[in-house]
């Protein structure tokens, strides 16, 4: 049996007798049934924040495991398969793209083996001549469409009747591929034909511009460097829209990529897992691309990961249940599932102030101190697994590492609106992440983030009011520390818009 299974089973069990411990012997102590009711649904909300606690951990621990494929080369393969790397863009700047297909011309992949094509779907005119013109003077296939329908997926569809080969290789227009990428991810690709896609790391090659940015590392780095090591172990690495190959007969089998969705890419990766098919995740860094340097760029990044994500979850949950496999079925579910910690981080929060604004008792209060130790370890899964990626990348800074972490709850906010969105049927825009800053307006700013100023500005007073106070100030704590976090959305959005 593997550590991280072991580790797995050991905080399955740990977490079970703790929550056990709270309903069996410090619920009975709730005097009412709204008292009972209230700590119901906190307890839920913190049950939600352990499943993924337990989550992120055992990625970490499977990451230690993990193995990279070996690569023998191309010139080992008995065909090199042709390959059609399709850049899909939106108004984006024109220099920014010249740098993407030049790095493409640069593949060490026979030349006559591959060709671009840029699916367009900008709606500013001079954008388009601009993009036209660099198509033509760089030979580059150029497809243009006078509407957005499916957005990217919409554009990608559109551009098939010019694919060529048995390979499509995707990339951002941001994207600067590294000339391994596509002699690498097309070897791994062939050596197995139920291997529907090969998704590459993807890194940046602005992390160091501002605070964003750095958040912005903080993320792949969390995601790329443990999450999709692990579920690569599980053959369930997910497709991320960009830096990877996939097979041209799957994607058929699969009627193109999904337009019911913003996020494309997880929709597809689930169609194709339900329907038998494998992936697999390449470490190297293979392609760099470009975070968004504005805190309401990084939000509108994330509000449609997590609405896309959501939507995932609510269309497709028939086809995660034919997924092969129980632990396979359970931890796909959890990948479409994550940005419900968004509304569990906003719910423990409110509920907690809540509870020191008008002295509703919580089983907190009872807990012994070895419980409460053990509660914050779980708390700090985030923070546990970012250090050990950095420590394994030997970058490592807890500036970033601190800012990523009071990050997640200032975007609690934005995941919940997100999710609800998707809930409830609300359709979403795909939002295109700037490529840099504009003019920041203040005002418009202040009424994007005014419930989460509010939010932080409620919990820092509860917790202030009532940090001196024995019965209450270790929950206090805690509120002040979620107030900071709340408050970061305001702060980093007025600071770089």
């Amino acid at each position: 049996m593997r550590r991280s299974t072991i580790i797995l089973w050991a905080m399955v069990s740990l977490a079970s007798f703790y929550f056990a411990y709270e309903i069996l012997f410090v619920f009975p102590k709730l005097a009412t049934q709204g008292e009972v009711l209230f700590n119901t649904v906190l307890i839920g909300a913190e049950i939600l924040c352990a499943m993924f606690s337990i989550y992120l951990y055992h990625s970490v621990f499977c990451a230690t495991e993990w193995k990279h494929p070996r690569y023998k080369g191309i010139a080992s393969m008995s065909s090199v398969p042709f390959v059609t790397i399709q850049i899909p863009t939106f108004n984006e700047p024109v220099r920014v793209l010249a740098e993407t297909i030049n790095a493409c011309k640069r593949q060490d992949y026979p030349k006559d083996r591959y060709k671009i094509v840029v699916a367009d779907d900008s709606t500013d005119a001079m954008t388009v001549k601009r993009i036209h013109g660099l198509c033509r003077k760089k030979g580059v296939v150029f497809v243009h469409r006078n509407h957005r329908r499916g957005f990217k997926a919409g554009a990608l569809n559109d551009a098939e009747a010019r694919v060529e080969g048995d390979v499509i290789a995707l990339l951002d227009a941001d994207d600067m591929p590294e000339p391994s990428f596509l002699a690498h991810c097309v070897e791994v690709l062939m050596s197995d034909s139920n291997v529907a896609f090969v998704q590459t790391r993807n890194a940046e090659r602005n992390d160091r511009t501002n605070t964003i940015t750095g958040i912005g590392r903080m993320i792949r780095d969390l995601f790329f460097g443990a999450i999709m090591k692990s579920k690569d172990m599980r053959k369930l690495g997910i497709f991320c829209g960009s830096g990877g190959v996939i097979r041209r007969r799957a994607l058929r089998q699969m009627g193109g990529w999904p337009e019911e969705t913003v996020t494309e890419d997880i929709d597809l990766s689930t169609k194709l897992f339900a329907s038998g098919y494998i992936s697999k995740y390449i470490n190297p860094v293979e392609c760099r691309g470009l975070l968004p340097t504005t805190f309401t760029g990084l939000a509108g990044q994330t509000f449609r990961w997590a609405h896309g994500t959501t939507h995932t979850l609510l269309l497709r949950w028939r086809m995660i249940l034919r997924i092969p496999s129980k632990t396979r079925k359970l931890e796909h579910l959890l990948s479409c599932s994550t940005y419900v910690l968004g509304p569990a981080i906003l719910a423990i929060d409110l509920l907690m102030v809540a509870h020191l604004l008008f002295r509703i008792p919580i089983f907190h209060m009872y807990e012994p101190w070895s419980i409460w130790i053990f509660g914050v370890g779980f708390t700090l899964s985030s923070f546990s697994a970012l250090l050990f990626v950095q420590m394994a990348d030997e970058k490592i800074s807890m500036k970033r590492l601190f800012m990523y972490i009071f990050a997640v709850y200032g975007l609690a906010v934005n995941f919940t609106i997100a999710a609800a969105s998707a809930f409830i049927g609300r359709k979403s825009a795909f939002f295109r992440t700037p490529r840099s800053a504009g003019r920041k307006d203040y005002v418009k700013l202040m009424g994007r983030y005014w419930i989460e100023a509010l939010i932080g500005l409620v919990s820092l007073y509860a917790g202030l009011t009532s940090l001196t106070n024995p019965v209450y100030n270790v929950q206090a704590t805690w509120v002040i520390f979620f107030g900071v976090g709340f408050l970061t959305a305001p702060i980093l959005a007025l600071k770089y818009g």
